[in-house]
């Protein structure tokens, strides 16, 4: 049976934050013994004029560029990779460099090349969301085609091996949960389900006994362990939970409004207290 990650679309803007989010890519690529297509976008240049005339010499020149720094962020990648793992196969990695937005670039790129998996990473800012997430990467969420794997800058190198899933117990939690378990099965994680309860009002479907009577007789590959803890902030609770039970990554799926919502508006949590640092899997239904 194949592989469920076969294509990784990887963005780079060059920085620390994304080579680190590289070195993440090249590990699991091994694991999944997927390639990787390594994506970069180039503003456009326009002349100095009244018209929108694209300046194709100073475009070109971007372009040239990229591909060059392309070919020096993969060795470097590679290298610093080598340093301390050894590949069963050294992930094959081929570069495009287009010319656009980069949030448009990546959803459609993704789509055209019928990407399985997007691995970003993201660069701390002002707020929660923007900590977790970044602007260029939640636009791409909106639009991906399949899922993405958020990096946070100073995520350490692991592989999934203790996995953390944020149930909001939603009808289709079921259904996320199995869809984790088949992206993540070459890495045999023990899946941690996590509700938090907090006293607020949710939206809620299903119990917590509900979801895992799910998995009582099915799945027998998946090693669920199952999770209701109280806190007065989810955001705080989930991070507890992350810290002392060791995990390696931390999965949601996408669209997840509700619980969205409760993690990151400030409406709605005391604190921005979470601040991630292990990777974020943002799992995607099939349309």
């Amino acid at each position: 049976m194949k592989n469920p990650v076969q294509k990784i679309l990887f963005p780079t803007d060059f920085s620390e934050t994304a080579q680190n989010a590289f070195r993440h890519a090249l590990v699991l690529a091994d694991q999944w013994e997927a390639d990787i297509q390594l994506l970069h976008a180039v503003y456009p240049e326009y002349a100095p004029t009244d018209l929108p005339v694209m300046s194709t010499k100073a475009t070109r020149d971007k372009v040239s560029f990229a591909k060059a720094a392309l070919k020096s962020f993969t060795e470097m990648g590679i290298t610093q990779v080598q340093m301390g793992y050894s590949f069963k196969r050294v992930p094959a990695v081929q570069s495009d460099v287009e010319i656009g937005s980069p949030v448009g670039i990546v959803n459609r790129i993704a789509d055209r090349d019928e990407a399985d998996l997007i691995i970003m990473g993201t660069k701390g800012e002002h707020n929660a969301l923007e900590r977790t997430l970044g602007s260029v990467t939640t636009g791409v969420i909106e639009g991906a085609p399949c899922s993405i794997l958020v990096v946070p800058e100073e995520a350490p190198m692991s592989t999934a091996k203790s996995v953390a899933y944020a149930a909001d117990l939603s009808e289709t939690d079921a259904y996320y949960v199995w869809k984790a378990g088949q992206l993540l099965k070459p890495f045999s994680p023990i899946m941690h389900i996590v509700h938090v309860r907090n006293g607020q009002t949710t939206n809620e479907h299903i119990d917590l006994d509900e979801l895992k009577g799910v998995f009582a007789d099915n799945v027998p590959a998946l090693q669920l362990q199952f999770h209701d803890i109280k806190g007065d902030s989810v955001t705080d609770a989930l991070d507890e939970f992350i810290e002392l039970t060791d995990i390696d990554m931390l999965v949601m799926f996408a669209p997840h409004h509700n619980l969205l919502r409760r993690l990151f508006h400030r409406s709605n949590t005391k604190k921005m207290a979470m601040e991630t640092h292990v990777p974020l899997l943002l799992v995607k239904r099939e349309e």
